[in-house]
C-alpha cells in the first residue's frame, strides 16, 4: 500500500521519510521537523503496514506535544530566513554553471549562496544547507564567545582554551579535557535560556568533570532554573535536529 509524504499536525505538514535498512527492527525518529522511519528488510506486507501506522501514530502524539511558538525552523532555500537570537538572515540561492559552490555574507544578515548547477537537486539542498550553516557559524562565533565570557566571569571564573559551534546531532555541547567547549549550532534555534543553561552546563565541567552532585550544584548555582531548560531540551530539542 502507498504510505502518506506527510504527516499533518494542527497546521503543520512535516515530511515523512522512508529508509529501507538490512536491519531485524524498524526505528522512528523525529530530525530536523522530518518524520523518519527506517523500516527493516525482513518486514512485509501486513506486517510492514502495522510498523508504519504504530510509528505514525508515536510521532503525531509527540508532535502534538509540541508548542513551536519559542523557536522558528531554519529555512535552507532561495528566499528562506534562519531565525537567531540576535540576528535573521535572508536567504538567496544563484543556480549557476560552471561555478565554485560558495556562500557570501553581505550587509551582516543578507547571506547569498552560489550553487553549481551540475549538482543533483538533492545534492544541492545539501550544499545550501552546508554553506550556510558554515556562514552563520562563523558569523555567530563572536555572540557564542560573549555568552559564555560572560557567564565564566559572573559564576566559575576559569580558563577557558577554544570555544566554537559545531555540527552535531548527538549532544548538545561538549567540554573537553584541554578545556576547549563546543556548543552545538543548532542551540541557535532554541529559545535564548536554553542557549545559556548548555552554556552553564559546559562551565560546570570546568569545576567537575563529570555529572556528580558537586557538578550539578555549580549548575545550580549559576542557573538556579535550569530543570526548566532540561524540560525543553527533552520534550522539544529533537526537532532542533
Amino acid at each position: 500500500m502507498p504510505y502518506p509524504e506527510f504527516l499533518k499536525v494542527g497546521q503543520t505538514n512535516y515530511p515523512i521519510e522512508y529508509w529501507p535498512v538490512l536491519k531485524t527492527t524498524s526505528t522512528v525518529r523525529i530530525k530536523n521537523g522530518v518524520v523518519l522511519l527506517k523500516l527493516s528488510r525482513f518486514a512485509h506486507g501486513g506486517k510492514r503496514d502495522e510498523i508504519v501506522e504504530k510509528f505514525l501514530k508515536w510521532a503525531e502524539k509527540r508532535l502534538e506535544k509540541v508548542e513551536k511558538s519559542d523557536f522558528v525552523t531554519p529555512e535552507y532555500k532561495d528566499g528562506g530566513r534562519i531565525v537567531t537570537h540576535n540576528k535573521i538572515y535572508e536567504l538567496t540561492v544563484d543556480v549557476m554553471p560552471g561555478i565554485i559552490s560558495r556562500a557570501v555574507l553581505r550587509e551582516g544578515h543578507f547571506l547569498k549562496i552560489r550553487l553549481n548547477s551540475f549538482l543533483s537537486e538533492a545534492e544541492g539542498r545539501e550544499k545550501i544547507k552546508f554553506l550556510t550553516e558554515r556562514a552563520i557559524m562563523k558569523d555567530q562565533t563572536p555572540y557564542l564567545k560573549e555568552v559564555l565570557e560572560e557567564l565564566n566571569q559572573l559564576h566559575f571564573q576559569e580558563k577557558v582554551n577554544d570555544i566554537r559551534f559545531k555540527r552535531t546531532n548527538s549532544r548538545f555541547g561538549s567540554c573537553s579535557s584541554k578545556r576547549n567547549i563546543n556548543i552545538a549550532y543548532r542551540l541557535l534555534f532554541a529559545p535564548r535560556e536554553v542557549f545559556r543553561y548548555v552554556c552553564v552546563h559546559e562551565l560546570s565541567h570546568l569545576k567537575e568533570f563529570n555529572h556528580s552532585a558537586r557538578f550539578w550544584a555549580w549548575v545550580e548555582m549559576a542557573m538556579p532554573n535550569y530543570k526548566e531548560a532540561e524540560k525543553w531540551l527533552k520534550s522539544r530539542g529533537f526537532l532542533l535536529g
